[in-house]
């Protein structure tokens, strides 16, 4: 069910691209005390995360960060914040080689990867019991996030969820991303995974897996060919548009029944207004808030706020509270 977004930022902050960059440029957000834990999966790799609280008998949320996210995503550290102010317990789920360690297999983390969501949400549910348990995806985690609630349907043991800027089509996502001025930010991330891919892999183990060397892993120009050469072929997929097609939430939206909150922005420079969900693409319990303005997980309504306050957090906090 689509509904209106209340989401209107100033005049002077309503570029795409202003959205996008203000909330890194804030003061960041203090963190309380983490603690780590280590989830050791079935296939013999590991997830590292850090629990908010961990021994409170509270509602319980767990965050999945977006591509290349981490513990410095100013979005993270503002939720996290927001968790330990309302005394709830919270965990923040780090994908494989995300935590600062190298995963050990030669799997790599991706958009389609909600095996280890589900590994994550068993352990939880079995070591914490927790009620009731909410889950808030950014980006590609909100992708694996409505891929798993699609597959898992009336089994997935949550409350709700909620998703943000989610890439629900990453073939055009792919293609997006490298027009115009959003080729920034594809320099940007594409740079990063194929650093990742040198540091996580030496030369010889390269050419064995991949057939390349480490200058043809930085010769790559764009996300299809990284996928094509590199995602595909490490995580058992047979080309990009197979991981594409498999991997990409919009084809499972309208099987998810647990109640979910998605908020993007229409002008997201990430991807583009094509892959916004049509209403007969929704499943009855989601409930879909698309803005006008407010870039790729930015949503800053007032430029003045230190990064405690943001519209996200009491967006997605006040829709988590309806199932209190």
């Amino acid at each position: 069910m689509r509904k209106e977004s209340h989401f209107n930022p100033p005049w002077w902050l309503s570029n795409r691209h202003l959205q996008t960059f203000w909330a890194p440029l804030v003061q960041k957000t203090p963190i309380p005390k983490l603690h780590r834990e280590r989830l050791e999966l079935d296939d013999g790799d590991f997830l590292d995360m850090d629990w908010v609280n961990p021994e409170r008998n509270a509602p319980t949320l767990i965050l999945l960060h977006g591509l290349e996210g981490g513990i410095d995503s100013p979005y993270l550290r503002r939720m996290l914040f927001q968790i330990h102010q309302k005394r709830w317990r919270g965990l923040l789920v780090y994908w494989r080689s995300c935590s600062g360690e190298m995963n050990r297999t030669d799997k790599t983390y991706h958009s389609g990867r909600s095996d280890d969501l589900q590994q994550v949400i068993q352990h939880v549910v079995a070591t914490k019991s927790p009620s009731p348990l909410f889950v808030a995806g950014y980006s590609l985690g909100a992708n694996v996030l409505l891929k798993w609630l699609g597959e898992q349907q009336q089994q997935a043991p949550i409350t709700s969820a909620c998703a943000v800027s989610t890439p629900f089509n990453l073939a055009i996502c792919a293609d997006s991303i490298d027009q115009g001025f959003s080729k920034i930010y594809k320099h940007y991330l594409l740079n990063s995974l194929k650093k990742r891919m040198l540091q996580k892999f030496p030369p010889e183990r390269l050419l064995e897996l991949l057939n390349m060397t480490p200058r043809d892993v930085m010769l790559i120009s764009n996300f299809r060919e990284f996928d094509n050469r590199i995602t595909a072929r490490l995580n058992g997929f047979k080309n990009s548009e197979d991981y594409y097609r498999q991997a990409s939430s919009i084809y499972y939206l309208d099987k998810i029944t647990k109640p979910a909150l998605i908020i993007h922005a229409a002008d997201d420079p990430f991807m583009s207004a094509k892959i916004i969900p049509k209403e007969d693409e929704l499943a009855d319990n989601l409930e879909l808030r698309v803005s006008e303005h407010g870039g790729h997980v930015g949503f800053v309504s007032d430029p003045k706020i230190t990064g405690t306050d943001f519209y996200l957090e009491k967006t997605i906090l006040e829709y988590f509270d309806r199932f209190l």
